[in-house]
């Protein structure tokens, strides 16, 4: 059994997702090594004395090279915070917009996220997928730290290293990382808690990540390599499987790139909602998957015709089948969409493509490279219901034959 099948069979909404830097990348957010890049060129602009945050930097000693232009500033009266607040490349953390890769991780059955970036892109991707905020947890909130350990709080973005719209409390040099991750804290403590008590995902880090590798020592530390429950997606480590397995117990999930390529990363993590819902009996030969009951209460009558006359000025009735057939199976591989559209319903592929492009297009589905997502509009459940018999009838066909 591979990785991606063993994730599938313990992920529950227990697990804690640590999402890195990497994830995001696509956005446009800065890597680390950049971001040192802009606020080394913010202390140049005041004369500051770079050479040993340049031997730092040099060596990808990102943290120490942090440190010593942090140094640097403070002669000049400046503080990291004014960095972020001053320097015009750092807007890009309150106005980058999520991707692709924003929409799968929060399709993935947990709200338990742990994240070191400052952006935000989960935020807002929350907001529009679920129509509300997700609680965000700051560094220093004890009480509610004490409610993620004690279980009472499970949806929640933790963000310790800080965030933009608190500049002041941004970590990112030696001594307030030392600060929050090694010396004895609230912080601390619950990270300590989570890592011992939960499945722990890594998505966006790197291996010389030191959040990374501080995780995978404190748990070597405490446990045997067999006990530990902990899964990174790395890019390009397919050497280092069997070591990481093996010494650390940590499972080391591959994916190829190079420089800011991460569409395998996509296909990965579209495989393992694949298999997370296959094991929820979501798969298409389970014909229950949605009844009338449960998407009748959520209807609104006429919301899908208004939509497509507005997209299109006239209603196709291959859309409908598109639209009814993703949302009824709640996301669909878009290979299956084809099947249906070219075996079932007799239309050409070349047709079936150009329609699944235009909903994409304006907005009706949401896509990565091989699977399709439904907009969470009443008017994708009334789609659903819409064709319902029809894909019934489908199900039976390949059921039979």
């Amino acid at each position: 059994m591979g990785f991606i099948e063993q994730l599938a069979q313990e992920f529950d909404q227990d697990t804690v997702l640590f999402i890195g830097s990497g994830a995001s990348l696509p956005a446009g957010l800065p890597s680390w090594g950049k971001l040192i890049d802009w606020l080394r060129d913010y202390a140049n602009k005041f004369n500051s004395n770079l050479e040993v945050a340049d031997t730092y930097i040099k060596s990808e000693d990102h943290v120490e090279a942090a440190s010593a232009l942090t140094m640097e500033l403070e002669k000049q009266d400046k503080m990291l915070s004014d960095f972020f607040i001053e320097y015009p490349e750092c807007k890009i953390f309150e106005s980058a917009q999520p991707c692709e890769i924003h929409n799968l991780l929060l399709n993935l059955p947990t709200n338990s996220i742990i994240t070191p970036n400052y952006d935000l892109l989960i935020e807002k991707e929350f907001l529009k997928k679920n129509g509300s905020d997700i609680r965000v947890v700051l560094q220093n909130e004890p009480n509610t730290l004490n409610e993620i350990n004690r279980g009472r709080l499970k949806d929640f973005l933790y963000k310790y290293h800080g965030c933009i719209t608190k500049p002041k409390n941004i970590v990112l040099n030696d001594e307030d990382y030392n600060k929050i991750i090694h010396k004895p804290s609230p912080d601390t403590e619950c990270l300590k808690n989570l890592i011992q008590s939960k499945t722990f995902v890594f998505i966006g880090a790197g291996l010389k990540d030191p959040d990374f590798n501080h995780i995978r020592n404190y748990l070597i530390q405490i446990n045997q390599p067999q006990n530990i429950e902990f899964w990174a997606f790395m890019r390009n480590c397919h050497a280092e499987v069997d070591f990481y397995q093996h010494k650390y117990g940590t499972n080391l999930i591959n994916y190829e790139g190079e420089n800011t390529d991460h569409s395998d990363l996509l296909n990965k993590l579209s495989e393992l909602l694949k298999k997370i819902n296959e094991l929820d009996k979501k798969k298409l030969s389970d014909v229950d998957i949605a009844t009338r009951q449960d998407i009748e209460p959520t209807k609104q009558e006429g919301d899908l015709r208004q939509t497509l006359v507005s997209a299109n000025e006239k209603i196709l009735p291959v859309d409908e089948q598109i639209l009814g057939f993703v949302a009824f199976f709640d996301g669909i591989e878009r290979a299956e969409c084809e099947n249906y559209m070219v075996g079932f319903k007799k239309t050409t592929i070349e047709v079936t493509k150009n329609r699944i492009t235009y909903l994409i297009n304006h907005n009706l589905i949401k896509t990565t490279e091989h699977y399709l997502l439904p907009m969470r509009e009443s008017f994708s459940v009334e789609a659903a219901e819409l064709i319902e018999e029809d894909i019934m009838v489908f199900l039976a066909g390949r059921e039979n034959g």
